[in-house]
């Protein structure tokens, strides 16, 4: 068995990235492996004692004080590979040359399009982008995809640094959680050799007592344009969908915008653990009218788990985990008649809603167990070894 040092920076919010960092960590604990976590977290920039706005761009390209914490971390731990995730802002670019330096392989877990693209959505304005395009970054840095214009730049040149100085050469596996976002990745340049597939693996929960149908339509997640929030919203304005209730979970930009707006609709607001549960157990099914590729969404295994089913948009990872008319339904991203049909369909037939949620239960628990994700990890780590 391996020891791995896990190198991570969480976002400002909890997210989906911070929960696959936990599992994977946890998964390959319990699977044998030793794993020392070394998390610095963006908070420590927003508080008393944070670093001055002037210096933080410096700093995300290199944090030498944290980076030499690390340093000191692997030379006690003397680990076989260091697996990281995001590093940006507080960890740092740099710790891609220290790898380097310390002769430490990296398996680098790919959650978004970061580093083809700044923002990591592939997005420039509400534009979609082709992973080949040679002006990619440039359009991201003039639609300031990634906290504005100065950051976007300052990003997708710290990148393109690392590029011309080899610095990804210690990254001896990328790891795509959908063979969609790998080939996003293939066709952007990277080494098909070492880009390979590893999706989300699951602990496949009892189904809970709280199960039940109470009917109405379930959105959880980020509220931002890319989700298709503002599209599914505008969707429930349609007369047929007055008696259909809709829930909407979570947080973010549109939240305040759209609430009161909305009335029609119930606002939830951020959820987690029991409630969040609660609110899954309760729905006829969950929606997912993203607008961007998402590389593989968990949403579709929290629905599952709990046997109900998922309309999604057929873009990105989702198409690999929504079976159409077996598990749920793919929908084209803001096909209003679409999207209205599928809505009317499950709202007048409950029955098909339980038999698509129970055949999603069942390919769950086929599919993404502990173990297989663990046999799976094993073949990619023995040619990272190698």
């Amino acid at each position: 068995m391996s020891k791995f040092i896990q190198v991570f920076n969480p976002y400002l919010k909890s997210g989906g990235e911070e929960s696959s960092a936990t599992r994977i960590a946890t998964h390959l604990e319990l699977g044998g492996h030793t794993v020392v976590r070394f998390w610095r977290s963006s908070r420590e920039w927003s508080g008393p004692g944070a670093p001055s706005r002037f210096r933080q761009p410096f700093l995300m390209w290199n944090n030498v004080a944290v980076l030499n914490e690390l340093r000191k971390l692997h030379s006690r731990e003397n680990p076989q590979a260091w697996i990281l995730h995001n590093v940006v802002p507080v960890i740092s670019l740099g710790v891609y040359r220290l790898a380097g330096e310390l002769n430490a392989p990296i398996i680098q877990w790919l959650h978004n399009y970061r580093p083809i693209s700044p923002s990591g959505t592939l997005q420039a304005g509400g534009r979609m982008l082709r992973p080949d395009d040679s002006w990619l970054v440039w359009k991201e840095i003039l639609a300031g995809s990634w906290r504005g214009r100065f950051l976007t730049g300052w990003l997708a040149w710290g990148y393109a640094r690392i590029r011309k100085r080899s610095d990804f050469s210690s990254v001896r596996a990328w790891i795509a959680v959908s063979d969609e976002m790998r080939e996003i990745f293939l066709r952007a340049g990277w080494p098909k050799e070492r880009t390979f597939t590893l999706r989300h693996s699951w602990d496949v929960q009892r189904l809970s007592e709280l199960n039940k149908d109470a009917g109405y339509f379930l959105y959880l997640g980020r509220m931002t344009e890319t989700k298709g929030v503002r599209f599914l919203l505008e969707l429930w304005r349609h007369p047929s969908l007055e008696d259909v209730s809709l829930v909407m979970a979570g947080d973010g930009p549109l939240y305040s915008e759209l609430k009161d707006e909305f009335r029609n609709v119930n606002w939830a607001g951020y959820v987690h653990g029991e409630e969040k549960q609660r609110l899954i157990a309760g729905c006829r099914a969950i929606v997912f009218p993203s607008l961007w590729p998402e590389p593989l969404s968990t949403v579709a295994y929290e629905a599952y788990e709990m046997g109900k089913p998922i309309l999604s948009s057929s873009v990105g990872g989702m198409k690999e985990l929504v079976f159409e008319r077996e598990t749920g339904r793919l929908l084209p991203p803001c096909d209003s008649e679409k999207w209205l049909n599928a809505v009317r369909e499950l709202a007048q037939r409950p029955d098909l809603a339980q038999r698509w949620g129970r055949a999603g239960r069942e390919w769950l628990e086929t599919n993404v167990s502990r173990a297989r994700w663990n046999r799976q990890f094993s073949v990619i780590l023995e040619k990272v070894l190698a």
